[in-house]
């Protein structure tokens, strides 16, 4: 099996959350893999990564990659919780990465600050003759993409009261526990510390991350998550 995913960024094994994602997926059901790293997706399908590579298959998106694990394997990445914790891992994840996710994609891509940080770290490799042309063509598509979504449509301030709403959430739902739902991590961990270390580990100061460091038990927590799911 062969992941591919974007190169390492901001101390993160992947360029995006959703490719450590996978990664942590692949650890915590103990599935033997190799990391291939891709700058370009646009020949994977999607366009996206993750994309799980076996023989001539390609399988895009960490949740399609969860789905196939838990199928061909027969893991259970939520052994243990009742169905009511079921749920409200659902839940979760949906808020992570189809909420939370997209507050982060635009203080990176939209404020001006912080995208000069991005272009760095995305395109740093890109060659200086074509950097210029390269990095305005893809920022334009991602602003198109936020403003479509429409969380590119609030203010800084909304947006940062809705990070906050999302934040003090997970840090009730966590309350003295070591993980989410107990003393072992789950499904919802793994998408939750992925895109939380992804969010405090930007090369900037921001009000996100910021928020994240002033939460003694929520860095703690993912601290322990990453000990406990990121690939060693």
């Amino acid at each position: 099996m062969e992941l591919i995913v974007f190169p390492p960024t901001y101390n993160e094994p992947a360029g995006s959350p959703f490719a450590t994602k996978a990664m942590c997926l692949l650890e915590m059901a103990d599935v033997k893999y190799s990391v291939t790293y891709l700058s370009n997706p646009t020949k994977m399908p999607k366009r996206k990564l993750p994309v799980l590579k076996i023989g001539d298959r390609l399988i895009p998106d960490s949740n399609e990659i969860r789905l196939y694990i838990e199928e061909t394997f027969g893991f259970d990445f939520n052994t243990g919780l009742s169905p009511k914790e079921r749920a409200i891992s659902t839940a979760v994840i949906r808020m992570i990465e189809e909420h939370l996710y997209f507050i982060v994609y635009c203080s990176r891509w939209q404020e001006d600050m912080n995208w000069e940080v991005t272009k760095v770290a995305n395109f740093g490799t890109v060659p200086v003759i074509m950097r210029g042309f390269i990095t305005r063509m893809v920022r334009k598509g991602a602003l198109a993409q936020i403003q479509g979504q429409g969380m590119g449509r609030h203010s800084k301030a909304e947006r940062f009261a809705r990070f906050k709403t999302d934040i003090d959430a997970i840090v009730a739902l966590l309350g003295d526990q070591d993980f989410l739902f107990g003393d072992v991590p789950s499904a919802a961990d793994i998408s939750t510390v992925t895109a939380l270390n992804f969010t405090r580990g930007f090369a900037a100061k921001n009000d996100l991350s910021d928020y994240i460091s002033s939460l003694p038990k929520l860095v703690a927590y993912l601290d322990r998550g990453r000990e406990a799911l990121y690939p060693k």
